[in-house]
């Protein structure tokens, strides 16, 4: 008798296949009457992965880190791994000086980069990535006060979005309490505020990484689909 597993993995592995020529009936081979239910599932199976791929929107997954030790940064990044983000680019370290809003919690003398994760990530994981980075947060905290503030996002090829735990006239609520925060748009030469963006982004100190990481995300975007035609 066929064994359906067997067939579920060579349907999943072959590159072009025929679903109805596949998952034809062959009374004279299967007459146990379990194939009839079993291609009823591959079916939706197959149905849900391509509507999956049509509908999943992948990107470049950021993290934006406020501390004043770098030592807090680089248990952070410690902690990353342990998630399986694989840090791909770290930006160089600018004064977060425009304000003192973290500074009572944090300390004086903060400073702020960004890291880029190794590959795409699926937006349908946004809220996660930024429920991750609070636990990371709180297990790096002292007395109710934290050391590191980590600020998830993504990157794509027409913006930048930060995830907050803040609600704001022009974020999007996603679930969770948690919201997405447009703060650059890609234009000639880079990426450009809008009003609301954080004053240490207005003045482009971390547009070079920007711009690399989405130079990474249209490589590995290429990289993807010559895989899937393959």
């Amino acid at each position: 008798m066929l064994n359906p597993f067997r067939l579920l993995l060579v349907t999943a592995e072959t590159k072009e296949f025929d679903a109805d020529r596949t998952f034809s009936l062959n009374h004279n081979t299967l007459k146990s009457g379990i194939l009839p239910l079993f291609q009823l599932k591959c079916r939706l199976i197959i149905l849900q992965l391509k509507y999956k791929l049509k509908t999943e929107y992948f990107a470049k997954l950021i993290i934006g880190a406020l501390y004043a030790d770098p030592h807090w940064l680089e248990q952070a990044k410690m902690q990353m791994r342990g998630q399986n983000w694989i840090i791909q680019q770290q930006s160089v370290e600018f004064p977060f000086d425009k304000t003192d809003y973290y500074a009572r919690e944090m300390g004086p003398e903060l400073k702020r980069c960004f890291l880029s994760i190794e590959g795409l990530q699926s937006l349908e994981s946004a809220v996660d990535w930024k429920l991750k980075t609070l636990e990371i947060e709180n297990r790096l905290s002292l007395d109710g006060k934290r050391r590191i503030n980590l600020d998830p996002g993504y990157l794509d090829f027409h913006r930048v979005v930060l995830l907050s735990g803040k609600e704001g006239p022009q974020k999007i609520y996603l679930r969770e309490g948690i919201w997405a925060d447009l703060v650059l748009l890609k234009d000639k030469g880079g990426f450009r505020e809008l009003a609301w963006t954080f004053a240490d982004l207005k003045d482009g100190c971390y547009n070079d990484f920007f711009m690399q990481v989405r130079a990474e995300y249209k490589a590995e975007i290429k990289l993807n689909k010559e895989h899937h035609q393959s």
